[in-house]
């Protein structure tokens, strides 16, 4: 303790501990001999302030000045093989860098953040997209608190950044035809992909990657370990599925389920075959990913509870899977059909029989 000068700093400064705590304070000077000068005196008035009371002005332990492109790069680094959606990931961050690139992280403010959500509106762009950006950032700025290149004062100015409202959360869901015109158009590689994704709901990067250790036909569990969200999962094998699995014929060159017999690994890609089975089907606006969608949403309108649908698909917390909550509005108000029996024995006989009536409409 005493005085020192940190790297890209001007001045020394100077930090002293007191009944275990430790303050901080700037010398205001970059000469060595007058900042020592300056410390002597500081301690005394410092001792002075706590002895007697007084509120003593504390100043932040100052933190290198690393720009956002610095901290841009050791988080991509730092994600690089531990997020599914690394590759997707850099092209946000691009975006960032060049909006930010040379900017202090010190420097970051609300009004930094808040204009560039107000730019990506002006240029025409999706309200989702502002909001994907200032989650990164948030997220980013976490991580530059653990490795301290901020303080927590840093991380609370950027924190106070809000999402944006008004962003339309897509959900495009299969009918049961839809569907199966959709199986019925299929290739013969594609058609067990879509039969999982819809059993499932399954993200595709799960399924083309999924191997055979991980299913377990005799107990009808699928088990995926790394999951995007970086979360072991378990998925029941239900019989469509499973008549589907136990009749691909496995290669012992391989261990992928779903394969590509030329090179025997993974399907890359299955974007062209299935949109030319959208095509044949005759349907519009759907995504592989709304595969996804179509499972939940069938689950939610067949009555089963949003907690449950939630563990299916790998959900964090509940707050992503509320969105199918609308689909439930009918078994909602089936359910609280159970307290009538409760007032059953306490209505009159007149009114027994109109509800008796009512319920044989």
């Amino acid at each position: 303790m005493g005085i020192y000068k940190k790297a890209n700093s001007n001045n020394f400064m100077m930090s002293k501990t007191v009944n275990g705590l430790t303050y901080f304070k700037s010398s205001g000077t970059n000469l060595k001999m007058e900042a020592r000068a300056t410390f002597d005196r500081w301690v005394i008035e410092l001792k002075e302030q706590i002895l007697t009371g007084k509120p003593v002005r504390q100043e932040r332990e100052p933190i290198n000045n690393y720009t956002f492109s610095e901290l841009a790069d050791k988080y991509l680094e730092f994600t690089d093989g531990r997020l599914k959606s690394h590759s997707r990931l850099k092209s946000f961050i691009k975006k960032l860098i060049k909006t930010f690139g040379n900017i202090r992280l010190d420097d970051f403010n609300l009004i930094l953040i808040e204009n560039m959500q107000s730019e990506i509106i002006k240029n025409n762009l999706s309200v989702a997209y502002a909001n994907r950006l200032t989650a990164i950032l948030k997220r980013m700025f976490t991580k530059a608190l653990d490795w301290e290149m901020i303080n927590e004062e840093d991380l609370k100015l950027v924190r106070k950044a809000k999402q944006l409202k008004g962003e339309n959360k897509r959900l495009r869901y299969l009918s049961e035809d839809e569907a199966q015109r959709l199986i019925n158009n299929c290739d013969n590689h594609l058609k067990p992909i879509v039969i999982t994704a819809l059993n499932t709901g399954m993200r595709k990067g799960e399924i083309l990657h999924l191997t055979w250790d991980r299913v377990d036909l005799k107990n009808r569990i699928i088990l995926l370990d790394i999951t995007k969200n970086g979360e072991r999962r378990e998925i029941p094998i239900n019989n469509i599925l499973y008549n589907v699995l136990f009749g691909i014929v496995r290669s012992l060159k391989t261990d992928y389920v779903f394969y590509n017999p030329a090179t025997l690994k993974s399907y890359y890609e299955i974007k062209k075959s299935f949109t030319t089975a959208l095509r044949k089907s005759h349907i519009i606006d759907f995504h592989f990913h709304d595969l996804r969608h179509t499972f939940a949403s069938w689950l939610v309108m067949g009555g089963i509870d949003l907690t449950t649908v939630k563990d299916l698909l790998g959900h964090k917390d509940i707050t992503m899977t509320l969105r199918y909550s609308h689909l439930a509005a009918s078994h909602i108000s089936n359910a609280v059909k159970v307290l009538e029996k409760n007032f059953t024995d306490s209505l009159p006989q007149e009114q027994k029989q109109k509800n008796e009536f009512l319920e044989s409409v």
